[in-house]
């Protein structure tokens, strides 16, 4: 799988463990619901400076983002 779909499944996974919808994240990512649901399913690349914010949001650090398997 390519890095931004493992990425992808990672936020995912952390806003469901926080009880967050797409919607939530969006506002406090300051995203569009469309975009975060590209992200998750790695339908476009993002630069780092949109992943921190959505860690920021998701109250993770921006590494934690890119720990696999976990």
């Amino acid at each position: 799988m390519e890095v931004m779909g493992v990425v992808g499944k990672k936020i995912r996974q952390l806003r469901k463990e926080s009880g967050m919808s797409q919607f939530q994240l969006s506002i406090e990512a300051d995203l569009t619901k469309n975009q975060i649901g590209r992200i998750e399913r790695a339908e476009r690349n993002t630069s780092l400076v949109t992943l921190n914010r959505i860690a920021k949001a998701l109250k993770v650090q921006l590494h934690e983002l890119f720990l696999f398997g976990e």
